[in-house]
């Protein structure tokens, strides 16, 4: 009883200050002001946040040698470590009896991944989040709004973590991991920033608004937020309380909505009531953190996270949410033409890419840029980017059975001199995906209300591969397929992970792409379904498994098949290829890219978005003029005349 008294015992203190209430009583001659949080609140606050954190992390490269042990040249893994696994507690299934990182050793996953051809595990959501100091699960936002640079209760703890790199190790994967985003969720640093603690209100991109203008603010009490309205920013800009524009309200860079918002009347450390206006990002709960504020506790914060990724926690790759940042630099007035600006995220990216290098990790921005965008975010230095040429373009050509769309999409990213090898292609997981918006009107009906959670519409359909395949193979929601279903669902599921696995840069997966999680029933409540790492779990979010299809096929196994597939790309060296030409075939559902490799040659990959077979003759510089085309899979010689493609088939060959 006092162990599970023990485990809610941050969550009850929190409700405690927020309903100003002491769980006690207090000294008469030390009660705190009506309504003011008492010292001894602030304090163990204080030892929950990040800001407190800080110090002792930086202090481990301050005055040591560490600062020169690698160079700022970027540390790209090489062409043999180019695959790398995704897992989340928020995103998986298990008994909860264990944290989550013992249950993936228990299960042997390192070593069945690196018998596949997995390079690396990236583990995501898991930090505290701001839904666990609010009293609700960490799955109501699937792990996405850290709060701490200390794992969640889902995660595990320190020791649990070191055991797990030592399983990494002995099986030959690299670690991988994210760093604190630039935005959070409303934990104990947002908490004491409204409350004027120190320099904390620094933080976060806040500004206090003075008393005068309070009756142009909605009328809030104290522990609620808004988002401010069109009525009450220009009325606020014009008397100078805030700036007129933002460059990121005229062109949203991550396709995330973003804004401003207020909180009620805030009782300070001080006595003294304030009202603030602060930046978020995603979702009004989520403040954005100020990077260009003069303490430089935003710099700390963020210099201390990385520190903790790659040095404490030895990640080779390391994840950033820099959207917030992108272009939340002030300008005149937003107008037509208006040039677009990345700061003050550019200059964050920089410097954060350059010291992730000097520790030894390379660094990957997790945020979806509009493909327009990804040359000019490029120069920031970071190493990998989320690969916004493929995706949605790839998921709306398979729903339509057309090429059209993600051809297009390819060409433009070479007219644009995108550079492919550092884009990092990751498999649908089931996250929220803003830009897999313009599916929906293209999903079959039934579909949309399951995959669009209703309180956050905003963030977009929650979606993994294997489900995006069932819907394209005609799959009614919560209809169970038979087996003859399951294989089309999960040849139609191979070829979108062949399509991203033979184009240059680091491909990503995740344990629903092994076990074909599905939606199981008709009242899906908008959220994916979930990798199951227990025969028959009992998901501690309290989200419901799903149905893992793949076991429908008895001498299927997706795992050796993905080995197959793997061990081709790396063999290959396709992942520091360069895409050069997508030709047009005559027959529009089918997909081609060609590459050229690094040791001389091409490859090429040939994939039928269509439910019907399709023959075609490939027509283009790189197939006439090779003398010798090997499928790279069966390693038998293909003719150069007539192709014929299976439904959902594809194939890898390798030109000379």
């Amino acid at each position: 009883m006092i162990f599970r008294l023990r485990r809610f015992l941050p969550t009850l203190l929190c409700i405690a200050l927020l309903s100003g209430c002491a769980p006690g009583t207090t000294p008469p001659d030390r009660m705190p002001l009506q309504g003011r949080p008492g010292p001894a609140y602030v304090q163990w606050l204080e030892e929950q946040t990040f800001l407190r954190r800080a110090p002792e992390l930086t202090a481990i490269v301050s005055g040591s040698m560490l600062s020169w042990k690698h160079s700022s040249r970027p540390p790209l893994p090489s062409d043999r470590k180019n695959t790398w696994f995704c897992a989340s507690p928020t995103l998986s299934a298990w008994s909860g009896k264990r944290p989550f990182t013992t249950a993936l050793a228990e299960k042997g996953i390192a070593e069945r991944l690196a018998e596949i051809g997995v390079s690396g595990i990236m583990l995501t959501g898991m930090a505290d989040t701001g839904d666990e100091w609010a009293g609700r699960s960490p799955a109501a936002g699937l792990g996405r709004d850290d709060t701490s640079l200390t794992f969640g209760r889902l995660a595990g703890k320190d020791d649990d973590y070191a055991a797990w790199t030592g399983t990494l190790a002995r099986a030959g994967l690299m670690a991988g991991g994210e760093m604190l985003p630039s935005f959070t969720g409303t934990g104990p640093d947002f908490f004491l920033s409204l409350r004027a603690v120190r320099d904390y209100p620094g933080l976060y991109a806040m500004t206090e608004v003075s008393p005068n203008f309070w009756p142009l603010l909605p009328s809030l009490k104290e522990k609620e937020t808004a988002p401010l309205g069109k009525h009450a920013l220009v009325a606020l800009a014009a008397r100078g309380a805030l700036p007129e524009a933002l460059a990121q309200d005229g062109a949203p860079s991550d396709l995330l909505p973003c804004g401003w918002a207020v909180t009620g009347p805030v009782s300070g450390v001080d006595g003294v009531k304030r009202r603030w206006a602060y930046r978020w990002h995603q979702q009004p709960d989520r403040p954005v953190l100020h990077w260009d504020d003069p303490s430089g506790t935003t710099r700390r914060v963020m210099e201390a996270s990385l520190i903790q990724q790659s040095g404490l926690r030895h990640q080779a790759l390391v994840g950033i949410r820099a959207g917030a940042w992108l272009g939340l630099d002030a300008v005149d007035k937003l107008q037509d033409g208006i040039r677009p600006t990345l700061e003050p995220g550019l200059s964050a990216l920089r410097d954060l890419s350059r010291n992730a290098h000097r520790y030894g990790s390379a660094v990957f921005v997790q945020d979806i840029v509009p493909p327009e965008r990804l040359t000019l975010l490029m120069t920031c230095g970071a190493d990998f980017f989320f690969d916004s040429v493929l995706s949605p373009a790839l998921e709306i050509s398979l729903l339509t059975q057309d090429a059209a769309h993600v051809q297009e999409s390819l060409r433009r990213a070479v007219s644009l001199n995108i550079d492919q090898k550092r884009l990092w292609r990751l498999s649908p997981d089931g996250l929220p995906r803003p830009d897999f918006t313009p599916l929906l009107s293209l999903v079959p009906e039934g579909w949309t209300k399951l995959l669009v959670r209703k309180n956050s519409p905003d963030e977009g359909p929650r979606l993994n591969a294997v489900t995006l395949s069932a819907m394209a193979c005609g799959l009614a929601p919560g209809e169970i397929p038979d087996a003859e279903t399951a294989l089309v669902i999960r040849e139609t599921h191979e070829l979108c992970l062949a399509a991203r696995a033979f184009l240059p840069g680091l491909f990503m997966f995740s344990g629903t792409d092994l076990n074909g999680s599905l939606p199981e029933g008709h009242d899906w409540p908008a959220t994916p379904p979930l990798w199951q790492i227990d025969p028959l779990p009992a998901s501690p979010q309290g989200l419901p498994s799903g149905r893992a299809v793949y076991a429908l096929l008895p001498g299927s196994d997706m795992e050796h098949r993905l080995r197959a597939m793997l061990t081709t790309r790396t063999a290959s060296g396709i992942a520091a290829g360069t895409l050069v030409d997508v030709p047009s075939c005559a027959g529009k559902s089918v997909l081609v890219t060609v590459c050229a490799l690094p040791d001389g040659g091409f490859l090429t990959f040939f994939g039928n978005l269509s439910q019907k077979e399709t023959a075609f003759t490939p027509r283009f510089p790189a197939w006439q003029d090779a003398a010798e085309r090997i499928d790279l899979l069966s390693g038998r010689a293909v003719s150069e005349e007539r192709m014929t493609l299976p439904p959902r088939g594809w194939c890898a060959i390798r030109l000379r």
